[in-house]
């Protein structure tokens, strides 16, 4: 007779593979860490530039599935709540989907994703499977961090000279 030990579910088996994928994909100087709370984020990437830390973070929300979309694009669920919480951050956001079939991941930035409908609880994000995280070009996206938090932070202090 067979004692009953813990399985381990394929859902955990995909959520291992997006993160080992995903962090396989970075510059090899970048480094990520797997956050303990979920709230959104699933992972923060430390940007480094010819060797330094700079100071530039990115923020990573890991999905996965077993199978493609059909069509043009991948496809994934996201509670309204999540998205709002994910647009407070000051840090770029970027949603990352693993497919296990094509055994390519597909990236799109939070900024692209059309607003959802505040009165719903989900909603469905398309990212173009031209996104691929095997042809992302990082230095772009390094660009595109640096320019964002530079923006934010000009805001923020102009916010800040108002009040005074």
């Amino acid at each position: 007779m067979d004692r009953p030990f813990p399985q381990r579910h394929n859902n955990h088996n995909l959520e291992t593979l997006s993160e080992r994928y995903f962090t396989n994909s970075l510059p090899r100087d970048w480094a990520s860490d797997k956050l303990a709370n979920d709230y959104g984020v699933d992972l923060r990437v430390d940007i480094f530039e010819n060797g330094r830390a700079i100071g530039l973070e990115l923020l990573v929300q890991l999905k996965s599935s077993a199978n493609a979309t059909e069509g043009n694009s991948e496809t994934i669920r996201m509670d309204v709540a999540t998205d709002h919480y994910l647009s407070e951050k000051i840090q770029v956001v970027m949603i990352v989907k693993y497919v296990e079939e094509v055994k390519e991941a597909y990236w799109i930035l939070l900024k692209d994703i059309p607003l959802p409908n505040p009165n719903q609880q989900t909603f469905t994000i398309h990212i173009p499977k031209q996104n691929t995280l095997s042809t992302i070009s990082w230095g772009a996206i390094k660009d595109h961090v640096r320019e964002v938090i530079r923006r934010k932070m000009t805001q923020r202090e102009q916010r800040i000279q108002r009040i005074r």
